[in-house]
């Protein structure tokens, strides 16, 4: 399988795209762990339309093995899908929505341009799919407080501390971050705080996961297997020290066989 990986080069792109990818070739199936982030998949040679806007997730997404053809990824980050997407993000949260089927002409901008007369090559796909998404990015304004919130949330602060640090109240700043993130504070303190316990377990060099637990700011080892099985499926033994493409890809093959995923029920 070829796989070439690479953060956006624009900066004008950057606030809102934390990585693009390119794939070609027959892979087997995975499971796409959750990370608070919208995530696009173009096939080039299947047009603009057969595109899928994947949004912010809090649940593990299964995919199929790959057809034998090039597919294109662009990862958002939490808050991303702002220049791009009309709808809020909350209203997109675990959906996976074809580009065809976005209101207000949103699938067309996202890909059409993009998609017209593909060039040859991942680094120019890549190219082209970047300065397509910049140039509707680049008239788009940041919202500093949500960039905060998110910073000091991903760092591993509590809601309560974050909303006192910012002078904010909870109660709006919940509502802002739903409408641009996807989430409510606590369901994306959790994901936040999911998301270093994955990387930190991932990691070839992982201490024991009592130690990534009591790291990551979990209570004990046994909580950081409740939330594992919440949002991944399986617990972290599964991945202690397996490290994969990305640490929200789990490839599914004859050496890590978790069964079909079960996110379970997910408090707020």
């Amino acid at each position: 399988m070829h796989v070439v990986v690479r953060r956006p080069r624009l900066p004008e792109l950057r606030p809102w795209v934390s990585a693009m990818w390119w794939c070609r070739e027959a892979t087997a199936a995975e499971s796409v762990l959750p990370a608070g982030r919208a995530h696009l998949v173009l096939r080039p040679e299947a047009g603009w339309a057969a595109g899928v806007l994947h949004g912010p997730a809090s649940r593990p997404r299964l995919t199929g093995p790959l057809l034998q053809e090039p597919v294109i990824g662009v990862v958002f980050r939490p808050g991303g899908l702002r220049p791009f997407v009309t709808a809020p993000a909350g209203a997109l949260a675990d959906l996976s929505v074809p580009l065809p089927e976005l209101g207000s002409g949103d699938g067309n901008r996202l890909a059409r341009r993009a998609c017209g007369g593909w060039p040859a090559g991942p680094a120019l796909l890549l190219d082209r799919v970047e300065r397509a998404l910049a140039a509707q990015a680049a008239s788009a304004g940041t919202a500093p407080l949500v960039g905060a919130v998110r910073r000091g949330l991903g760092q591993g602060h509590s809601v309560a501390a974050v909303a006192d640090r910012l002078a904010a109240d909870r109660r709006a700043l919940s509502t802002l971050f739903h409408r641009e993130v996807g989430f409510g504070l606590k369901r994306y303190a959790r994901l936040a705080r999911f998301e270093r316990a994955l990387r930190a377990v991932r990691a070839g060099d992982a201490p024991s996961l009592g130690l990534v637990a009591a790291q990551a700011g979990f209570a004990d080892q046994a909580h950081l297997t409740r939330e594992f099985r919440y949002f991944a499926g399986f617990p972290p033994g599964c991945l202690h020290r397996v490290p994969g493409p990305t640490p929200w890809h789990v490839v599914h093959d004859e050496t890590f066989k978790t069964g079909r995923p079960d996110p379970g029920t997910l408090p707020s």
